[in-house]
């Protein structure tokens, strides 16, 4: 049993809460058991401990901030049942004159997953198993989830909790059912309140520094802490509860190395637990060193963990015409067909040396023939360019670009050349075969410049724009799907996908007002 600091035992705060006895201290406070006067029900009182000798300014500004952290998690706690609920907060003067904060909360009986995993070990039982942990930390996932992406009155917040550790998930039971709880939402904040109300005179860590990600020990190299934070303290109580210990021990100096130590994660098979390949390959990403190279949600973190656990497949992209396949490192030609023959290739389409980055390969119709980069003089008169989008797709099925079409038997035969390669002008009238029908002529020649111009329909005339502008939608689509199942936005070096959907979307628009206005 802790000792009474505060003298407060047997005393009531506030008018109201009658204190009974102390039930834990930290760090950071010690927690009562009192009872509330007027509901006879009983509440925790946590009294922080805070450097005494602050000024009357101080002491006002850090009080303003302490209510605003507690009304923020008030605010929190009445979207999700997962954050322990505040019921009232205020300032008191012990009998020894100490200027001592407080915050009254929900009275849980349960235990911390901490003492759980503590219990089991001395009773020599085994740890828990992973899919003990995935049903028994989804509500920590979900309410984590929640306040990353937490709708405020300001618009929506991210409330990062900053220090998620064994001690803070709480296995509580309610009207005979169990219910997870997280403690200490928003005392992260309150600390650091404490070091700048004190101007350093208070030798407060802002974290645990056994569950403290590495941003938080070499914020200068890594960056500030954010949602990815959050991420890394799930990640790493999972994985403590796994191993049935503590994954990360020593002393300040020894915790630091073990923690920035890029060869050293502290994974689940590192510390002698048997996963499958997939759930060591997420776990291995949610404490990665850099921040950025984390899942940097806790909701898309926790559904790749899940699935892992669970064996459940991943499901592929969608296929289709008009959906862009991403292409990591090397750029593929866009007609993969053209290359399953082999022979002297008509048309280059490589753009010589690979730019090393992720590329986006858009396999969508245009309207004009790629630009030829090289061409072989034996196989021109095998080329036929497409006139529009519909006959695009026949192109390589009759004749393949990289194969010369072999020589044609004797007899008049309608050339397959453009007209201005032709070395005679076309006949007036091709010639009809014996059974007297007209021979047909390959839709993929272009019309002589004699020929009047073929009028086309509007289908025909708005195809290009919605074509652009379904692309754009696609890829839309893709990036999604994308950020779902990787956790991050692919983007093509600063350029971002999004962006390129909006310019297709602009662009395709663009055409279709065109073809509109222009009335052809």
């Amino acid at each position: 049993m802790s000792a009474d600091r505060f003298g407060i035992v047997g005393t009531v705060i506030a008018s109201a809460y009658h204190v009974e006895s102390v039930v834990a201290e930290g760090g950071f406070g010690i927690v009562y058991r009192a009872r509330h006067g007027g509901f006879r029900a009983p509440v925790a009182l946590k009294c922080l401990k805070v450097p005494q000798g602050l000024s009357n300014e101080h002491q006002t500004r850090f009080l303003e901030q302490f209510r605003a952290e507690a009304e923020l998690m008030f605010r929190l706690s009445s979207s999700t049942p997962t954050v322990t609920r505040p019921l009232h907060v205020d300032v008191m003067t012990t009998p020894n004159g100490e200027f001592v904060p407080f915050m009254v909360l929900e009275w849980l009986d349960g235990e911390t997953l901490d003492g759980l995993i503590r219990a089991r070990a001395a009773e020599g039982r085994r740890p828990f198993t992973l899919p003990e942990l995935v049903d028994l930390l989804e509500p920590v996932a979900r309410a984590l989830a929640r306040a990353h992406h937490f709708k405020g009155t300001a618009g929506v917040e991210s409330i990062v909790h900053c220090d998620l550790k064994p001690e803070n998930v709480f296995v509580a039971s309610v009207n005979g059912e169990r219910a997870v709880k997280i403690l200490d939402f928003g005392v992260a904040n309150v600390r650091g309140a404490v070091t700048v109300a004190a101007k350093g005179k208070a030798d407060v860590a802002l974290f645990t520094p056994a569950y403290g990600a590495p941003e938080q020990w070499n914020p200068k190299a890594l960056g500030e802490t954010g949602p990815w934070t959050d991420v890394w303290g799930l990640a790493l109580t999972l994985v403590e509860a796994l191993a049935g210990r503590p994954v990360i021990a020593g002393d300040h100096t020894m915790l630091r190395q073990q923690i920035l130590d890029p060869k050293r994660r502290p994974t689940p098979r590192q510390h002698g637990v048997a996963v499958s390949d997939r759930v060591e390959a997420v776990l291995g990403r949610a404490l990665a060193l850099d921040p950025r190279s984390r899942f940097q949600d806790a909701d898309v973190f926790w559904k790749a963990l899940s699935d892992a656990a669970a064996g459940v497949e991943l499901p592929s992209a969608p296929s289709g015409p008009l959906i862009p396949d991403l292409v990591p490192l090397e750029r593929r030609p866009s007609h993969p067909e053209l290359q399953a023959e082999s022979g002297p290739p008509s048309f280059d389409f490589e753009d010589g040396e690979g730019s090393g980055g992720a590329e986006l390969a858009l396999d969508l119709p245009v309207d004009e023939p790629r630009p030829r980069r090289s061409f072989s003089p034996s196989s021109l008169s095998a080329v036929m360019v497409p006139t529009s989008l519909a006959e695009a797709p026949t192109l390589a099925a009759e004749a393949p670009l990289s194969t010369p079409r072999p020589s044609p038997p004797p007899g008049p035969t309608p050339s397959l050349a453009p007209s201005s390669l032709r070395p005679s002008p076309p006949p007036a009238e091709p010639p009809k075969p014996p059974n007297g029908d007209r021979a047909s002529t390959p839709s993929l020649v272009r019309p002589s410049s004699s020929q009047p111009p073929v009028e086309r329909s509007l289908t025909q005339r708005l195809a290009p724009g919605l074509a652009v502008a379904a692309s754009s939608i696609a890829l839309t689509l893709l990036d999604r799907l994308y950020a779902a199942f990787a956790g991050e936005v692919f983007s093509l070096g600063p350029v971002r996908t999004s962006w390129l959907a909006a310019a297709l979307l602009v662009g395709g628009l663009g055409l279709v007002v065109r073809e509109l206005l222009s009335g052809r």
